[in-house]
């Protein structure tokens, strides 16, 4: 099935770039890293900064990857026969809804929920963790704890 082609946000060449520079990090081609690197921060730059959005808009398309998005790209992903897609789209799906949850715990709790605290994210799946250390291994894909790297305060 043919889908219709359409340009990309800078958003999300921004996204495709940087998973690109960590894809080529992981192969050990720094350069190809370095390349892709400086690409996303450059569309990072040039994207549209949006003001006013509210988490109820960021729910919506939460639940929207959710109810639909997830499906159709696991439908696909079972018809090519591509068992490592579908491997990430489980992990996916697992880390948005975790996600989901704790938007939900910080639209409540608002920076209450990270004083005294830090955040970690894990470099191969997504998860979101919030705590004084990361897991020993990550509850999704179940990497070690070195994968699970700290956000810095000032990017949340």
């Amino acid at each position: 099935m043919e889908e219709a082609m359409r340009e990309m946000s800078l958003e999300e060449l921004g996204s495709v770039c940087s998973n690109l520079a960590k894809a080529c990090s992981k192969q050990m081609r720094m350069e190809e890293a370095d390349l892709f690197g400086r690409l996303a921060s450059y569309y990072g730059q040039k994207r549209e900064r949006r003001e006013g959005q509210s988490f109820k808009a960021l729910s919506a398309l939460i639940e929207e990857d959710l109810s639909q998005g997830y499906a159709k790209a696991t439908g696909t992903a079972q018809a090519e026969g591509d068992r490592g897609a579908q491997r990430s789209l489980v992990w996916g799906e697992k880390t948005t809804k975790l996600l989901k949850s704790l938007l939900a715990r910080y639209e409540k709790q608002g920076t209450s929920l990270l004083e005294k605290t830090n955040v970690f994210v894990c470099d191969i799946c997504g998860f979101v963790y919030v705590g004084e250390q990361p897991p020993e291994i990550c509850p999704v894909c179940k990497v070690p704890s070195f994968k699970i790297l700290a956000v810095q305060k000032e990017a949340i």
